[in-house]
């Protein structure tokens, strides 16, 4: 169980590192669009948004506490364990 805690927590911490670091998680991503206008020649900005989702802490911190939790457990009944072997 140790183990299994203290992976869910590198993985939780590696997805919120790769996903930008938000503090809020996000539903859509923002794209720039840039098109040309024939007419004038010049260069337009559009921003669109795209579905997607960017990982928070608002969700990595209370997953990283559960692992963290099933680690803390894991951690309390091998040293159970041990005493009562002992």
């Amino acid at each position: 169980m140790i183990l299994i805690g203290l992976v869910g927590v590198a993985a939780t911490l590696g997805v919120w590192l790769m996903h930008g670091q938000n503090i809020y998680s996000k539903d859509k991503i923002q794209t720039i669009v840039k098109t040309k206008n024939e007419i004038f020649g010049t260069e337009e900005e559009h921003i669109e948004w795209r579905d997607g989702f960017l990982l928070g802490l608002d969700y990595a911190v209370p997953v990283a506490g559960v692992c963290l939790l099933v680690a803390g457990v894991g951690a309390w009944k091998l040293r159970r364990e041990r005493a009562v072997q002992a």
